[in-house]
């Protein structure tokens, strides 16, 4: 795994403005989770409630493809082909406005990926408006073989939508940077009619069941031998005492057995020490197989599943409601932090609305960075945080700031080498000093200065639409964006390039395969491509 360089940003930064700008500037590979509500493109306006802690919230969730920043499609095209193909796709067979959303999103979440630490998660709140779009975007961007979950919130009950089923939920798309990223399995606690059908005996200790001491297989070993003249061989069987689990840490946590589990390294002296500590269950009759008394305390509970219905949406008069139009519940994001982060560790959130993802990840012991365009972000979020330091019932903090928040309307300063976004680029290519030219611009100069000529094979195209801008040497390899690296191909030449391949080594297949013409052997200035 590749360290982490440091953040060039300090614990409760809060940026105000386009968050694009600021992800730019931040260092790579800082950030440890990722947690955000981004628009839903649901083709409306959002305003808070003016009575409300967010009075003047607002923002609107419409997109136009005309309105998309020409820099964001050159970016796309330029670095992430794959993403560029799933937007371009998306525009013809569903429309401008929905590809505009994602062109806007894959500006963003490019850069997420380059910030996030090998180790990360990301976690994008949607519904299904755009859900299955988002995820192919995804899949494009951190490789679909990142998805880790879809996760469906069912955020409300009751709900009736004419000649449709009533729509109750919204969609939390997890996936991960690489393969080794943390995971802390999350649990909900046993419902109380599991409880009573499960756990019918109780002592001093509590709730209770009966589990079994043995597990399937003959051993040879101690732990296949017969203990208190019980043979587990002949059932097919061998001793398995809770070395491990939810039992053998409510052993050393309540102190029942001094030592345990290191103390007793062999299966019969691990038997004799449960049944001391009166762990051990034998039955009164029939053929006295002892089994393993199960306290319901030692259990964690049902580890948590892709369905959350058990965090409902906040209601009105609710002490966490700030008035923000599309606020989220604090016990949602707790729960994601606490899977996906350990203490200490920097959670980002690009859009920070009414600051709910930096709220939990204060409450869970983590850093965090934060952007929002509203204004009134800043104000909001010292507000929350104040309320988070206040124990219940207490007054106000005489104006302390036990959490001082740093508020920034101008991009950081990098310090790690201005490593670009593109993920198979890593570690190879970086930032260029000098702007490049737009792609209108670059398609022109290079029909001037090569004709109108897929420079691959020799075919000369009717119109320059069957062109393609590539590069000579690829980007995988440390090649520019620049004119001096750029090429014109024809689609067929463009595949069969693909991101391995230099401009000579293109050639060089279609000379062999003879479907190369004459003059391409050298480029106009005499030198190989």
């Amino acid at each position: 795994m590749v360290q982490a360089v440091k953040p060039n940003w300090n614990n409760r930064t809060l940026f105000q403005g386009d968050n694009l700008e600021f992800m730019q500037s931040m260092n790579s590979e800082t950030v440890n989770l990722i947690a955000t509500d981004p628009p839903f493109n649901k083709g409306k306006d959002f305003h808070a409630d003016p009575e409300s802690l967010a009075a003047g919230a607002s923002f609107n969730d419409r997109w136009r493809w005309d309105e998309i920043h020409e820099t964001w499609i050159d970016s796309i095209q330029d670095d992430h082909p794959a993403a560029w193909a799933v937007i371009d796709w998306t525009r013809m067979t569903y429309g401008d406005d929905m590809a505009a959303f994602l062109c806007f999103m894959a500006a963003r979440l490019i850069e997420m990926r380059r910030i996030l630490r090998d180790d990360g998660s990301i976690y994008l709140h949607c519904d299904p408006t755009a859900s299955h779009y988002l995820k192919t975007l995804m899949d494009s961007i951190f490789g679909r073989w990142q998805f880790r979950n879809e996760l469906v919130w069912k955020r409300t009950s009751g709900r009736s939508d004419a000649r449709r089923y009533g729509r109750v939920h919204d969609i939390i798309l997890y996936y991960v940077k690489d393969k080794g990223a943390v995971w802390n399995t999350q649990y909900q606690p046993h419902d109380d009619e599991y409880v009573r059908r499960t756990y019918q005996h109780e002592d001093e200790r509590g709730r209770w069941r009966l589990s079994d001491l043995t597990a399937a297989g003959i051993r040879n070993g101690e732990s296949g031998m017969a203990w208190r003249g019980i043979d587990p061989g002949a059932r097919g069987r061998h001793w398995a005492t809770p070395i491990v689990g939810g039992m053998n840490d409510y052993i050393r946590e309540h102190g029942l057995i001094p030592g345990w589990p290191e103390a007793y390294p062999s299966s019969i002296g691990r038997l004799e020490a449960l049944d001391a500590a009166g762990l051990v269950y034998w039955p009164q009759r029939g053929a006295r197989v002892p089994q393993l008394k199960r306290y319901l305390s030692s259990t964690k509970g049902i580890a948590t599943e892709d369905v959350i219905d058990d965090v409902k949406r906040l209601e009105a008069g609710s002490i966490e409601r700030t008035g923000y139009p599309t606020q989220k519940p604090l016990a949602l994001y707790r729960r994601i932090i606490r899977a996906s982060s350990n203490p200490g560790d920097i959670v980002f959130d690009p859009f920070a609305g009414c600051a709910t993802t930096a709220i939990a990840a204060e409450a869970e012991g983590r850093q965090w960075v934060a952007a929002d365009i509203w204004p009134g972000t800043f104000e909001v979020t010292q507000e929350r945080l104040e309320t988070l330091a206040r124990p219940a019932g207490e007054g106000e903090t005489s104006g302390l700031r036990l959490y001082p928040v740093t508020q920034r309307t101008d991009p950081l300063v990098r310090t790690d080498d201005g490593e670009i976004s593109a993920p198979s680029l890593k570690s190879v290519y970086r930032k260029q000093s000098a702007p490049t030219m737009r792609r209108a611009a670059m398609l022109a100069a290079l029909i001037e200065r090569d004709g109108l000529q897929c420079q691959g094979c020799g075919f000369e195209p009717p119109r320059p639409e069957y062109l393609e801008l590539d590069h000579k040497l690829p980007r995988a390899d440390g090649g520019s964006n620049e004119i001096e690296n750029r090429v014109l191909l024809c689609g067929p030449c463009n595949r069969a390039k693909g991101a391995r391949l230099t401009l000579t080594g293109l050639r060089e297949v279609n000379r062999k395969a003879g479907v190369m013409l004459a003059g391409l052997a050298t480029d106009r200035r005499g030198q190989r491509g």
